[in-house]
């Protein structure tokens, strides 16, 4: 068994996702929700100081998060990055090992069926179930790819 505290975080600049995992057990998890806010600078801001006081708050000894990928626009992928750089930055700062996580690893790590004919929406259905059978919590899309994020990394640690 692994006795350390894991946070692990689907982020976005609109809802982002996070669990934390203490000695390999999930132990809580929540949504950053900042639909409401329609300015995308300041939702952004806003997003970076969330997630920076998410993990200075937990104080976790790793936090595993998702690496980016050209989904739709490359503006996305820019303030996605960005937003990667500003965990990187808090993790840094904080002397908080991080993890950066390619999406098909931790599918892979779960067993999910991924590939060119598998659409996002089935992939996010996917990661609601596994949290549904193996935690039996119903959580949103973005939970849910956080738990399983969280839960990939302890399953090839253990």
């Amino acid at each position: 068994m692994i006795f350390i505290k894991i946070c692990s975080i689907d982020q976005a600049t609109v809802k982002s996702g996070y669990a934390i995992f203490q000695d390999s057990k999930l132990s809580d998890y929540g949504l950053i929700d900042l639909h409401k806010n329609k300015n995308k600078e300041l939702r952004f801001d806003e997003m970076c100081f969330k997630l920076g006081e998410l993990i200075q708050r937990e104080k976790p000894d790793k936090v595993i998060f998702e690496g980016v990928n050209l989904q739709c626009a490359v503006s996305t992928l820019i303030l996605l990055a960005q937003l990667q750089g500003v965990i990187i930055g808090v993790c840094q700062a904080n002397h908080i090992c991080y993890v950066i996580l390619k999406p098909t690893k931790w599918r892979k790590v779960l067993q999910f069926n991924q590939g060119r004919n598998v659409k996002r929406v089935e992939l996010k259905q996917q990661a609601k179930n596994y949290v549904k059978q193996h935690f039996n919590k119903d959580v949103s899309e973005d939970e849910a790819d956080a738990i399983c994020i969280g839960q990939s990394f302890l399953t090839k640690l253990i």
